[in-house]
């Protein structure tokens, strides 16, 4: 299969498509057959980014097995992404059973066998492997292997923006050296909260200090600086309380949640399945549209998770007035102005609009 009418991506997700189960402390009912996976959700959050953009410019692969349905597939061709589908009627499409409970607890295991993504994946298609950003979901050791077959892709493999999210069941102690060794090779660093204290063996801070304190544990072994000069960075992700952006280059800021408890009147979480993986996908495109801009990113990753989470599975997208994008019933424009308001954001809606907008990156 060729992709020779895409355009080069911004962003690629290296993570998986999963049709998810997803089950609910009673009474919730449970739910079948939803579109999921990290690969997915970080591009659905780097699409609702490009709504004033080319949506082509989103990267990612998505494996159909012999279950797929039609109705699954009209709908992701619908987002008009730079997708490319692989299709293949011997095997079953990778399926995850997710349960959430108390506290945020959720339990994850695979259904069927799962298909992986590597960069040998990538390297067949011109639009994936000519990409700005990458999005990689996974433990450290396999960070630091997929950085080093990044030369595969790239003559100068240090220009391409690497933004690491690192799986929940990898955040161990055991593992904290192999994290901090790989974050050498590392742009964008984004655990959350809960993670990124597992790394330490302690409990996830309840105030604002203590997790600036925790990110910055990570920061100190952050060295590489990005193609436009603004240094790496880590993005924690904090839950109702937003995210902690801190790079080498002195940024030091928080954003608030799109769904801010306090802020945000009208609060609409669902399901918070994918808002990390949106964020991610969010955070890195807006961190490509506006040339290496950290605080751009954060507010471009916030507004990207907090529409994933109003329901279960993806948001409904729609086309309003002049072809312009409408998520979950909101004008993207709209969506931006709203955030914004509720921000402690020093940056305008017209700078943003016109970021968002750029064809120049």
């Amino acid at each position: 299969m060729t992709n020779d009418h895409l355009p080069d991506a911004i962003f690629t997700s290296i993570g998986m498509f999963i049709i998810d189960e997803i089950h609910f402390p009673p009474p919730k009912p449970s739910q079948t057959n939803v579109i999921g996976g990290g690969g997915t959700f970080g591009a659905i959050g780097s699409r609702i980014i490009l709504s004033l953009n080319n949506p082509r410019l989103v990267g990612w692969i998505l494996d159909e097995g012999s279950d797929f349905t039609e109705e699954m597939r009209n709908e992701i061709l619908s987002w008009d992404t730079g997708v490319i589908v692989r299709s293949s009627s011997e095997r079953l499409t990778t399926k995850g059973w997710n349960m959430y409970g108390e506290r945020e607890f959720r339990s994850f295991k695979f259904l069927t066998p799962k298909k992986r993504i590597d960069i040998n994946d990538i390297v067949l298609f011109r639009s994936l492997r000519n990409s700005k950003s990458f999005h990689f979901i996974c433990s450290p050791k396999r960070c630091s292997e997929v950085c080093a077959q990044m030369s595969q892709i790239s003559a100068a493999p240090e220009s391409i923006v690497v933004a690491w999210e690192p799986l929940p069941d990898d955040c161990v102690p055991e593992n904290l050296q192999k994290c901090l060794e790989a974050l050498n090779d590392v742009d964008i660093f984004t655990p959350n909260a809960e993670e990124a204290s597992r790394f330490f063996q302690i409990d996830e801070p309840s105030d604002c200090l203590k997790l600036e304190e925790l990110a910055h544990k990570f920061l100190c072994f952050m060295s590489k600086n990005n193609t436009y000069n603004t240094g790496s960075g880590v993005v924690l992700r904090c839950g109702s309380k937003g995210c902690y952006v801190v790079s080498t280059n002195n940024v030091c800021k928080w954003l608030p949640a799109y769904h801010d408890p306090i802020l945000n009147k009208n609060p609409k979480v669902i399901d918070p399945t994918g808002g990390g993986n949106s964020f991610v996908g969010g955070f890195a495109t807006g961190f490509i549209l506006s040339k290496g801009d950290w605080e751009i990113a954060g507010i471009c990753g916030n507004i990207a998770a907090g529409l994933v989470i109003e329901q279960i599975g993806t948001p409904s997208l729609t086309k309003g007035p002049n072809n312009q994008a409408i998520w979950n019933g909101e004008p993207f424009k709209d969506i931006i102005f709203n955030y914004l308001k509720i921000s402690n954001s020093s940056i305008s809606f017209d700078h943003l609009l016109k970021v968002l907008s750029a064809s120049n990156f």
